[in-house]
């Protein structure tokens, strides 16, 4: 089991990359927020009274040399919102919304021949399945009513591709309604 850790700076808003670390202290990617341009948010907005579904921010995850690793997109379609993850090649995969009950739901890609799964629990921590298999999880930290960062936990592997898509997927689906 590894344990990755991103912590919020005071600024989160104003700043746009944060470094996620590893056990070591030592950053292995980045987490960058990404601002819409003008006519993006007027669109989101648009979007957003119209299916209730938009997202707000981008965010993107990079190495330390500033190199794409993923980002996950919505979209405006005929049938209401969806998602896309942007992989390090440019390529979209669409992220497919599945509502559970009224108020739950999950969230589901094909990546590699592989089926993704990404959900969060009562607890809001949130966990990624592949063939569903729980691979991992994010979790917020602090002392419940301030939070300080994300941690995340890698199962049965170190790969910091998991912890980019795990970062991705928890900051741009889930972190922005805590």
């Amino acid at each position: 089991m590894a344990t990755f850790t991103l912590t919020y700076p005071k600024l989160f808003d104003r700043l746009s990359n944060i470094p996620i670390l590893n056990e070591q202290n030592e950053a292995v990617c980045v987490l960058q927020k990404v601002e819409r341009s003008a006519i993006g948010k007027a669109l989101n907005m648009t979007f957003l009274v119209v299916s209730q579904d938009a997202l707000p921010q981008r965010f993107e995850t990079r190495t330390m040399t500033g190199e794409p690793l993923f980002q996950v997109q919505s979209t405006f379609l005929t049938k209401g919102s969806s998602y896309q993850l942007v992989m390090q090649d440019g390529t979209a995969i669409p992220i497919k919304r599945k509502t559970v009950q009224l108020i739950e739901f999950y969230y589901t890609f094909t990546m590699d021949n592989f089926e993704f799964r990404f959900e969060k629990d009562f607890t809001s921590t949130a966990y990624l399945y592949c063939n569903d298999k729980k691979i991992a999880c994010a979790s917020t930290s602090g002392d419940g009513l301030i939070h300080e960062g994300i941690i995340y936990t890698l199962f049965e592997s170190d790969d910091t591709l998991f912890v980019a898509l795990l970062a991705t997927l928890y900051q741009s689906l889930f972190a922005i309604g805590n």
